[in-house]
């Protein structure tokens, strides 16, 4: 895994690769620090060693690839102001009702509630320290392969296709979108494109795979849900027989982190056998999120989520909202977590 220091001022800094070659997923960029998705966000995960960034994708009304996690408006802008009459029945303001040139008129902040108004997680960046625009898959490509230009590193994309089924039954089909961004921007035509594609159906991804023949990384995100919205039965394919299924289209699998590790009353880890199964059907395990101000149950310390993580559970890489502390943990030999067993 590649490591620079905290400040960005140390850009320029020479990375150096850990012997394990764990690897570092900014979730939203370092959306512990600053607003998630925004640029300064990605500029800060990158300053702090992250390997590769992520970048959740919906479409606009005019079918612009756009960086959101939602495919709704109102949790992260002020669109119900701008754009009070646009909201549907439901009462949500959806990214698909809105031309790129609309979008490009709001304000977005930290994510908050919009019943309450109140930010998701209170200690984080204040809701009225910074608003940014949103931004395209395009311009935040161009924004990471300028990093790396001027850095001489080479931090890789983790691209999440969001609700490729929404989408579809909206009359937009935002994989193929996507693909073209991405092909255009010189990702997918070789296996170590400093790419990894990910969705949650997996019919998305077969169709990278075998419709529009990208040769790059695949990942499968496991939901906490059953059934996802394409029928992918999360359970069955974390099943030997499901992973080897994957693992025909597939390079790695996202399980949610209860299905790799859990952490009893005393605060002690325990695995079950999806990374083992993951592995025997060759394909990388990321997990996560690490969040230090949104630990699992009884999970004690963020060292000890890791702990978790790489020493029992045993996964390759880990997606975190904070950068730093992963890449502190990888290059730093933790004192041991002790486990009141009583």
């Amino acid at each position: 895994m590649k490591y620079a220091c905290l400040c960005i001022a140390l850009l320029l800094a020479p990375a150096s690769l850990l012997a394990d070659d764990h690897q570092v997923f900014a979730h939203r960029g370092a959306s512990g620090y600053l607003p998630e998705h925004s640029l300064p966000s990605k500029a800060m995960a990158y300053a702090q060693g992250a390997d590769f960034l992520e970048q959740d994708v919906v479409l606009t009304k005019d079918d612009v690839p756009l960086v959101l996690h939602d495919i709704h408006l109102e949790g992260i802008t002020d669109v119900a102001t701008r754009f009070p009459d646009r909201k549907r029945a439901d009462g949500s303001y959806y990214a698909i009702d809105f031309t790129l040139a609309e979008i490009k008129q709001l304000s977005a902040t930290q994510r908050y509630n919009p019943k309450t108004g109140k930010p998701v997680y209170a200690e984080r960046f204040p809701l009225d320290g910074y608003t940014y625009q949103l931004h395209t898959l395009e311009e935040e490509i161009r924004f990471i392969q300028g990093l790396n230009a001027s850095t001489g590193r080479n931090v890789g994309l983790f691209t999440e296709i969001k609700q490729p089924t929404f989408h579809t039954k909206e009359g937009h089909d935002v994989a193929k979108a996507v693909f073209e961004v991405l092909s255009r921007h010189g990702y997918g035509a070789e296996k170590d494109s400093a790419i990894w594609v990910q969705c949650f159906e997996q019919t998305t991804l077969r169709r990278f795979r075998e419709e529009f023949g990208w040769k790059g990384r695949l990942m499968m995100i496991f939901s906490g849900s059953k059934i996802g919205a394409d029928g992918s039965d999360y359970d069955a394919l974390a099943t030997p027989e499901g992973l080897k299924s994957l693992a025909k289209f597939v390079d790695g699998v996202f399980p949610n982190l209860p299905r790799v590790v859990t952490w009893d009353k005393n605060g002690a880890p325990h695995s079950g056998d999806f990374t083992k199964l993951a592995h025997a059907a060759s394909l990388r395990v990321v997990s996560g999120v690490v969040r230090r101000d949104d630990l699992p149950p009884n999970c004690p310390s963020i060292a000890a989520l890791h702990e978790g993580l790489f020493d029992v559970a045993g996964v390759d890489d880990v997606c975190t909202d904070f950068p730093d502390l992963s890449v502190d943990w990888l290059n730093t030999t933790p004192p041991p977590v002790s486990f009141d067993s009583r």
